[in-house]
């Protein structure tokens, strides 16, 4: 098997992007960077600190923990294909859209963290 996962490190980096993705929703309007500006560098920061964290290793990596990361990808992925399709095609339709796709897979990422933690959790 390979050995593609970042050192357990990389989790504090990738809190701490996550965390400045928060601070700059609170004091970005205070800095002086206009809206847009500030929309994809929130995003940005967030889904790189939350990749960061996903792709780093647990203090114990086993067995048990790749399967838990396989059964989270799966759940991610299923969930983003339920709301990105449907979503992309209201857009398409009625042209009035909001939402990019930096927020869909935003989502997808949390949906895979927060699903992964609980599998782990279950398989105790």
């Amino acid at each position: 098997m390979f050995d593609y996962l970042l050192p357990n490190v990389f989790k504090k980096l990738g809190l701490a992007l996550y965390i400045l993705s928060w601070v700059l929703v609170i004091y970005a309007s205070d800095i002086g960077i206009n809206v847009s500006k500030r929309e994809s560098m929130i995003s940005f920061f967030a889904a790189l600190g939350f990749a960061l964290i996903i792709n780093s290793k647990e203090k114990i990596e086993d067995e048990r923990t790749m399967i838990c990361r396989y059964k989270a990808l799966g759940k991610s992925f299923r969930f983003l294909l339920i709301i990105f399709l449907p979503m992309r095609t209201l857009e398409l339709i009625y042209e009035g859209g909001t939402l990019n796709f930096s927020y869909y897979a935003l989502m997808a990422v949390v949906m895979y963290y927060t699903s992964f933690e609980k599998l782990l959790k279950n398989e105790l």
